[in-house]
């Protein structure tokens, strides 16, 4: 699933914000005193994602044009794919992280390749062979 915002996804898979739960406006701080709130974040009972309905990971507060502030509650997968990288520059997939290290192996003169199981199994009993002798 290709990382997006939450907006793109919420628009990408038509979810209506009148039919979400309402939720008090966004401060960012889950460390609240509101027990409702607490208890939302914390995942106190099961409610489906609002994309695909199932078990629900994470919940968040998204201000809805016509509709105000509205809990978002995502599944795993969708949580994953509105989720920010932790640094600016840090690839949004797989296939990002790999080109990031194929460049930094090319500087090296390094090349990469597939290693299966079996091999590197292997290559950890030759290793280990050769520090015993």
């Amino acid at each position: 699933m290709d990382r997006m915002d939450v907006e793109e996804l919420l628009t990408q898979h038509a979810v209506d914000g009148a039919r979400l739960d309402p939720a008090p406006p966004e401060t960012g701080d889950r460390l609240t005193d509101d027990p409702q709130v607490r208890a939302r974040y914390r995942a106190d009972a099961w409610r489906p994602c609002c994309v695909w309905g199932t078990d629900y990971r994470t919940s968040r507060v998204i201000d809805f044009p016509g509709c105000g502030p509205c809990w978002v509650d995502l599944c795993r997968d969708h949580s994953l794919a509105v989720r920010k990288p932790a640094l600016p520059a840090m690839p949004a997939t797989v296939e990002g992280s790999f080109a990031d290290i194929r460049e930094v192996a090319a500087k090296f003169g390094l090349t990469m390749r597939p290693v299966s199981h079996e091999e590197w199994l292997e290559m950890g009993r030759a290793a280990r062979h050769r520090r015993d002798r």
